[in-house]
């Protein structure tokens, strides 16, 4: 009864016994220690995953895991004083099977004293492809040198194929170390087909720039790569099982002019450059920004496509006048073509080849400001973009010409090209096809960044400095870099087998093109001969007269040695070029074919491992240690440095030959 009672009450007053355990008023302060200790229960579950996953990133380092992702890093055999270019730094932005490789760069960390430092930052076409010993930037380095002897001047050129502003980005963040005075950039051709661009293959295609930085960010820690390279294996591209497939890897990536990935792109670029001026104004240089040069006169589109939203029936009378037009053409009845050419135009104006062949006909009735409209509106339409367009221009133009920095300068190449061009429209003089300069468009290009350096320059050093007030000329240029016809004929060649690629044979008028080159490889076949390559030699040995230095002409003169068959001497002349840049397997590599030439497997071995001592992840190293172990009948190593040299580059046709044997 009494129980009973107390029940009661305690019903009847709840405010009585306040303290009791389970009564209503002690709920809050109970939720309140759970919550507490929830959260620190969280605190102490995150740092224990944050002490986690910094003990295995501790682990992975330890144990060597991954790769550098700096651009510049020091390499034993180097030397302390310098850094070199990182061989696998485009790991970081596309598959190890399709990274490209930059030139070799030995640079001495602290810059030496009376030296002007010059950093040049671009793609394929920046580096000088396709013959990179008659690059721009050699060409700078002649002309300079010439016009200011008493200063020294030392070119880093930071370009390779395929990379694009995301790429340049970090390559410039870390230039910014090592004291460059000037700062020249060349980009634009790579955005839509490049990383992270919206034709891209390497990966995901137009993602937040804020996306695209942290994915960077992350994978410069070695957990970041573990996690790249297990998604890579459980979902391999088609174009990194295959490897490098240059231009043609792009074939089904057709972006229209009207995308709205482009919108994406075009602001992801003009971020990229404003930031890359700004890394190298912070760090006391001076920027030299240029708009992009392409052939418009010579190149029609690689793609067109049809407007969205054509019927049937409109698609047939665009296609009958279409015809009409390029029959009128082809019959020199130009303004017939041009009447069939508006009236198609009416119906479907967004087919890139149209335009070609409008300004093409325009060009022949002599109207040349219509032609020009026409060809611009052909590049800028072309559905494969491996040519900068107008608006791209037009952003760098606003960036650097709108820089209210003294530092800054703009060079408007494409206004210049234009304005030396027949009839003002730029074509074949300068460009060898859609956007790789000619030694002639290399030399423009050079003297227009040299403008502006010499104008900089006058207003720090003392007068009298320059020896000479005039340029050296552009023969006096291809002289001093042993650009010969033997050269010459090297280009066209290898520009012939580029021609045979699907990706050209869609072109317009392709075998009209093809015959061209195989013509013009015909006319200089003279200078394959041994006569020929000795005149080369002997421009190799003039050049290298004035600049000993130069491991570049060396190594011309070791090829045009092989190719004589004088063995001995193209050793010498490797050997050299491995004295020059001893971090580089190039030279060890060229060796060892030598050695195999003469039939010296011993001597071969030791080239080609010394090749992977200095790069480990040298495909043509491993191939070639592959072919001498199989030589000797060292199954088992030469299965293991044939399957290396296959994972690094499929395209080893020699290295899988051997492997299925």
């Amino acid at each position: 009864m009494e129980n009973n009672g107390r029940q009661k009450n305690k019903q009847k007053n709840p405010a009585q016994g306040v303290s009791a355990k389970g009564s209503p008023r002690s709920l809050p302060v109970a939720n309140a220690k759970s919550f507490r200790h929830r959260v620190i229960g969280a605190i102490v579950s995150g740092l224990s995953c944050i002490l986690a996953l910094a003990m295995f990133e501790l682990g992975l380092r330890v144990a060597r895991y991954g790769y550098a992702t700096a651009f510049f890093v020091k390499h034993p055999a180097a030397g302390p004083a310098n850094v070199v270019e990182n061989q696998q730094f485009a790991w970081r932005f596309m598959p190890v099977t399709l990274a490209r490789r930059p030139e070799p760069i030995l640079l001495p960390v602290r810059k030496p004293e009376r030296t002007c430092r010059i950093f040049v930052f671009g793609e394929s076409a920046a580096i000088g492809d396709p013959a990179p010993p008659f690059g721009f930037s050699r060409i700078l380095d002649v002309l300079l040198r010439e016009r200011y002897p008493s200063i020294r001047f030392e070119i880093v050129n930071t370009a390779f194929t395929a990379i694009n502003s995301h790429v340049i980005v970090p390559i410039a963040r870390n230039a910014q170390r090592f004291g460059g005075d000037f700062w020249l950039v060349y980009m634009g051709n790579n955005e839509v087909i490049g990383p992270f661009g919206s034709g891209t293959v390497f990966g995901k295609q137009s993602p937040p720039l804020p996306v695209i930085r942290a994915s960077l960010a992350i994978k410069t820690t070695k957990i970041g790569q573990l996690m790249d390279v297990a998604a890579q294996r459980l979902v391999p591209s088609p174009e990194a099982k295959k490897g490098w497939g240059g231009m043609d890897m792009f074939l089904e990536q057709q972006v229209r002019r009207d995308d709205p990935r482009l919108m994406t792109l075009h602001d992801h670029f003009k971020n990229n450059l404003a930031d890359i001026i700004d890394f190298g104004t912070g760090s006391g240089a001076k920027v030299i920004v240029s708009t992009m040069v392409s052939n418009l006169r010579d190149w029609p589109p690689f793609g067109s496509m049809h407007r969205p939203g054509l019927s049937d029936g409109q698609l047939k009378e665009w296609e009958r006048l279409y015809s009409l037009a390029i029959n009128a053409e082809q019959n020199r009845n130009f303004t017939e073509a041009i009447r069939n050419l508006t009236l198609a135009a009416q119906i479907d104006n967004e087919f890139a080849e149209l335009h070609f062949r409008w300004g093409r006909c325009s060009l022949a009735t002599g109207n040349l400001d219509e032609a020009k409209v026409h060809f611009v509106l052909a590049r800028d339409l072309d559905t494969l973009r491996f040519r900068t367009d107008s608006h791209l221009n037009e952003l760098i133009r606003k960036v650097a010409g709108g820089s209210s920095s003294g530092s800054v300068r703009l060079v408007d190449a494409e206004k210049e090209f234009n304005a030396r061009s027949p009839d003002q429209i730029v074509g074949s003089q300068f460009l060898y096809e859609h956007v790789h300069f000619t030694f002639a468009g290399n030399y423009l290009l050079a003297r227009l960044f040299a403008d502006q350096i010499a104008a900089f320059l006058s207003a720090t050093e003392p007068k009298g400095a320059s020896a000479n007030a005039q340029w050296l000329s552009e023969n006096d240029c291809a002289a001093r870099l042993a650009y010969t016809d033997t050269q010459r004929y090297e280009i066209a060649n290898l520009l012939l087998r580029r021609y045979e690629e699907p990706i050209y044979r869609r072109q317009l008028e392709y075998n009209e093109r093809f015959k061209r080159q195989q013509l013009e490889v015909a006319e200089l076949r003279t200078a394959s001969k041994p006569t020929a390559r000795r005149r080369g030699l002997d421009a190799c040995r003039q050049a290298l007269a004035r600049n000993p230095n130069d491991w570049v002409l060396h190594d011309l003169s070791a090829r045009l040695l092989t190719a004589l068959e004088e063995y001995d001497s193209a050793e010498k002349e490797w050997l050299q070029v491995a004295k020059l840049i001893p971090h580089s397997a190039k030279p060890h590599v060229e060796l060892g074919k030598i050695k195999l030439q003469l039939n010296k497997p011993d001597e071969a071995l030791y080239a080609f491992q010394t090749a992977v001592q200095l790069d480990p992840v040298s495909a043509d190293a491993h191939a070639g240690l592959g072919k001498v172990y199989s030589l000797q009948g060292k199954r088992s190593e030469a299965v293991r440095h044939l399957k290396k040299a296959l994972r690094l580059d499929p395209t080893q046709k020699e290295a899988a030959e051997l492997l299925s044997n």
